[in-house]
C-alpha cells in the first residue's frame, strides 16, 4: 500500500476507535512512515483549528513550535518507557500511531472546548467547563482504550501506560506559556490567557511624562497643618504592580485613617497597579522623595507625625521591589529610604514595612524620634503576597485587626506579632518574627498623638470611652 493509503487507513481506524467501534492492532499501519504522516497531519489539524478560533484577526507565532516539538518530545519518552513496561520493543511506535490516528477526534473535541468557554450562554453560563469536563473523561477512556488495544489484554501495567502517556500532554504546558500557533492581538488577554496582555499595551512614554503632573495635582491637595494639635500625615506605597494585594492594602489603610485618624487632607498614596495609572501617581522612588519633601514643608516639623506605609515584595538583596512591567524602575533599599526622609526634615516618623526581609530596615531607619516596624525580620518571609491574597498577614494583623479599634500604635503592633506568630503556628509556617523599635523620645511623642487623635473622635461625634473622662 502507498502512504497515502497507509494514512487513511489509520485515520479511518481511528475515526472508529473515538466512537468505540471494535478494532484491533492488526487494523492499524504501523512503521515509522505511517506515524510521521499522522504526526504531520496532527500538526496541520492544529494550525488550522488555531486559526479558525482567532478568527477574523489571527496572527501566527512561531513560539508554538518549539513548543509543540517539546510535548511531542514528552510523548515520545513516555511511549518508550510504555514499551518497557510491557517489554514489547515495536509497543512505542504501535502506540505513536494509534493515539496520533485519534488526533482529528481529539482537536475537534479541544478546539469545541476552547470555543465554547470563549463565549457565554444566558442559558447555560457553565456550558463550556462542563463540556470541557465531559472531554477530559472521554479523552481518558479513549485513551484506555487504546493502551488496551496495544496490550492485547488488560493488565496492571496499562494503568501504569496511561498515567505515563497523560503526563506527556501537560508537561509542555508546565514549561511554556506559547502553546497557541495563532494569536488576536486585541482580544489576546481574553483568550490566550495572558496575564501581562495589559501590560504590554502600556504607552510608556505618555505615563513617564504624565507623572510630574500626576503627582502635583495630588500634592496640591494636601492641606497644611493645623495649629495647636499634633498631626498625623499618612503616606502609602504599593510598589508592586503585577499582584493586587498591596495595591488593596494601600488603599484601605488611606481610608482607615481619614476616617478614624483624622488624616483627611494629610494623606496619599503611591500605586504601581493598572486600574489607578489615570489617577494615582507611580510607586517610585523619584515621586516617594518628592511626596515626602512636600509633606515636610507643610507639617509642623516639631509635632506633626508622618505616617509612611511600604508594602511590596521584598528579596535577599534588602531591597523593596518597586516593579511595573516594562516599565525599568529601581529598588528601594533603607538607606536611599533614610536619606529622603532626613532630605525632607521630618522629624516624627513612624515606617512600616510590609515585606520580605524587612526587618533589614530597622538598622538603617531607627533613631530617637522613630517607630519602624517591619512584617519579617532581616533573614525571613513574610506571608499573605499573592495574586488571590486581599491583605498581607501583617496588613491584616495590624490595620484590620488591631488599628480598627485603637489609637495605640505600639501595643496595635506587638498585639499584631503575637497574633502573626499564633497564625504562623497553626499553619506550620516558618516564623515571619515581626520586628519593632521606637526610640524613646517617639515612645513618649506617640502617647500625645493619641490623645489628638482621641479628641479628634470625640470632636467628630464617634463615640469613644475616654470620650466620657
Amino acid at each position: 500500500m502507498n502512504p497515502i493509503s497507509n494514512l487513511s487507513t489509520n485515520l479511518h481506524n481511528g475515526l472508529r476507535l473515538a466512537f468505540f467501534r471494535k478494532r484491533g492492532p492488526e487494523n492499524f499501519v504501523v512503521g515509522l512512515d505511517p506515524f510521521l504522516l499522522l504526526l504531520l497531519v496532527d500538526l496541520l489539524l492544529e494550525i488550522g483549528s488555531g486559526y479558525l478560533l482567532y478568527w477574523p484577526d489571527p496572527e501566527f507565532q512561531l513560539y508554538a513550535l518549539p513548543v509543540y516539538t517539546f510535548e511531542l518530545a514528552c510523548f515520545l519518552m513516555a511511549a518508550w518507557l510504555t514499551s518497557k513496561l510491557v517489554r514489547r520493543e515495536n509497543a512505542a511506535l504501535q502506540i505513536g500511531v494509534v493515539v496520533y490516528s485519534l488526533s482529528p477526534a481529539l482537536i475537534l473535541l479541544q478546539t469545541v472546548s476552547r470555543y465554547l468557554n470563549g463565549r457565554e450562554f444566558e442559558s447555560w453560563p457553565d456550558l463550556g467547563l462542563w463540556f470541557e469536563r465531559l472531554a477530559a473523561v472521554y479523552l481518558l477512556i479513549l485513551l484506555g482504550r487504546a493502551l488496551f488495544l496495544v496490550c492485547g489484554r488488560w493488565r496492571s501495567t496499562t494503568a501504569g501506560m496511561a498515567l505515563v502517556l497523560l503526563s506527556a500532554g501537560p508537561a509542555g504546558e508546565w514549561f511554556a506559556d506559547y502553546r497557541d500557533f495563532w494569536y488576536s492581538p486585541e482580544e489576546q488577554e481574553v483568550q490566550d490567557g495572558d496575564p501581562y496582555a495589559r501590560y504590554k499595551a502600556l504607552d510608556a512614554e505618555r505615563l513617564m511624562y504624565r507623572q510630574p503632573v500626576l503627582l502635583e495635582e495630588t500634592l496640591s491637595r494636601l492641606r497644611p497643618a493645623r495649629k495647636g494639635r499634633v498631626d498625623l500625615f499618612y503616606l502609602g506605597f504599593a510598589s508592586y504592580a503585577t499582584e493586587d494585594v498591596f495595591s488593596i492594602e494601600a488603599d484601605y489603610i488611606k481610608r482607615l485613617f481619614d476616617e478614624r485618624f483624622g488624616t483627611v487632607g494629610h494623606s496619599l498614596n503611591l500605586v504601581n497597579h493598572l486600574d489607578t495609572l489615570e489617577d494615582t501617581p507611580l510607586a517610585t522612588a523619584t515621586n516617594l522623595a518628592q511626596a515626602l519633601k512636600r509633606i515636610g514643608r507643610i507639617m509642623n516639623p516639631d509635632e506633626d507625625v508622618l505616617f509612611l506605609y511600604l508594602t511590596s515584595h521584598g528579596g535577599s538583596d534588602h531591597k523593596l521591589a518597586v516593579e511595573f512591567w516594562p516599565l525599568p524602575l529601581n529598588d528601594l533599599s533603607p538607606e536611599q529610604l533614610k536619606a529622603m526622609l532626613d532630605q525632607a526634615g521630618i522629624k516624627w516618623r513612624v515606617v512600616v514595612v510590609s515585606a520580605c526581609y524587612s526587618g533589614t530596615f530597622v538598622d538603617a531607619l531607627k533613631g530617637p524620634h522613630t517607630l519602624v516596624a517591619t512584617a519579617a525580620a532581616h533573614d525571613r518571609t513574610s506571608f499573605g503576597c499573592g495574586s488571590e491574597s486581599d491583605f498581607t498577614y501583617f496588613g491584616e494583623a495590624v490595620f484590620k485587626q488591631q488599628l480598627q479599634s485603637r489609637f495605640s500604635l505600639i501595643p496595635a503592633f506587638k498585639a499584631a506579632a503575637a497574633s502573626i506568630a499564633e497564625r504562623e503556628r497553626w499553619e506550620k509556617l516558618e516564623a515571619s518574627r515581626p520586628q519593632l523599635w521606637v526610640g524613646k523620645p517617639m515612645e513618649a511623642h506617640l502617647a500625645d498623638l493619641e490623645k489628638s487623635l482621641t479628641r479628634f473622635q470625640c470632636e467628630a461625634g464617634r463615640r469613644q470611652a475616654q470620650c466620657a473622662e
